[in-house]
């Protein structure tokens, strides 16, 4: 699988490509533009629905964001409920913990419905205070988790060798291996009659009065409707205004006596740190990160991967260097 970057990801081993054998010159239900989790996640359903879809990838499944994920999948956010409740009141907080619920039940219905295996697993996460500030802002994101009815329970002990002043347990969180899911999705979506074009870049588009053509790299495709999948829709919209893209940072090491955390960790420092574990071909492996900042706002982003690991070589007895890959990730302005 080829990715985003020149840094290999720990997903990277899992290389499939998908053949193009698909007729383009159709008028299609819906043309999914990118071939990401939320791309193919969509493309099947649209599919199963009856719609005739078509998924147009610029390079190949899984060469961005999906990619580049550590792939942990939480019901709590960056903006925590407190800061939901402040910003848009506690109803529109509730909803967004049931959304949370919701995306992590259909990763796990997809994964029972079209039998991926995907390295799928529930997990505790731990959410840590590591001096008095993180401790003051621990107990409002507890509280404030209270208010829309999400579990937080505070806690004294934690499975990461880091000390801390104060901690709080999550649990019924999860991870998983990406590319293996979005694997599973693509071959169920083939199945079905959906057509995935890879290296098929989408140029431009024209709205007409009853469908859409799009400008590709591998000729003109029509389609009554276009979702686009990739990060930001091109062009300027009111998204462009509202979110902003960052850069995270993450390594993949092997660590000496086989001392591995089983769960999920993160901590309040700003930028944050966050760890889990993954089994790649038959060895456990620790994933870290952090560092983030703004796209851009970085003139040396190798300093910013040695930051990280001397910050984990602190804590951990790392033994090598496996895997790094720098993570896309939007935030709200």
């Amino acid at each position: 699988m080829n990715r985003d970057g020149t840094r290999k990801s720990i997903w990277q081993e899992e290389i499939k490509r998908f053949p193009s054998d698909g007729d383009l010159n159709q008028l299609f239900d819906v043309v999914i533009v990118g071939g990401g989790i939320t791309g193919i996640s969509t493309a099947v359903r649209l599919q199963l629905s009856g719609k005739k879809c078509v998924i147009l990838e610029a390079s190949n499944i899984g060469f961005g964001t999906t990619g580049g994920t550590s792939a942990h999948l939480n019901d709590f956010f960056d903006t925590t409920y407190a800061q939901a409740i402040k910003d848009f009141g506690l109803q529109n907080a509730k909803l967004l913990k049931y959304v949370g619920i919701e995306a992590k039940n259909i990763i796990k219905n997809n994964i029972h419905e079209f039998n991926i295996d995907c390295d799928f697993e529930n997990k505790t996460a731990y959410l840590f205070a590591l001096d008095e500030k993180q401790e003051k802002q621990l107990n409002d994101i507890v509280e404030g988790a209270s208010q829309v009815g999400h579990q937080m329970i505070f806690t004294n002990d934690i499975p990461f060798p880091i000390p801390f002043k104060r901690a709080a347990v999550i649990p019924d969180q999860g991870q998983f291996h990406p590319i293996k899911y979005i694997k599973g999705l693509a071959e169920a979506f083939i199945d079905k009659g959906g057509i995935i074009e890879e290296d098929c870049l989408c140029e431009s588009h024209d709205e007409q009065e009853d469908f859409v053509t799009l400008k590709t790299s591998k000729g003109t495709v029509r389609a009554k409707k276009v979702v686009y999948a990739t990060h930001i829709p091109p062009g300027v919209n009111i998204l462009h205004f509202t979110v902003a893209p960052y850069r995270s940072y993450v390594i993949a090491f092997s660590l000496k006596g086989n001392n591995y955390p089983k769960d999920l960790g993160y901590d309040l420092t700003d930028p944050y740190h966050y760890y889990r574990i993954q089994n790649i071909n038959g060895e456990d492996l620790l994933i870290a990160g952090g560092e983030d900042h703004k796209t851009g706002h970085a003139d040396d982003t190798g300093e910013c991967f040695s930051k990280l690991e001397n910050y984990v070589r602190q804590y951990f007895d790392v033994d090598t260097t496996m895997y790094s890959l720098v993570k896309p990730v939007l935030r709200t302005c």
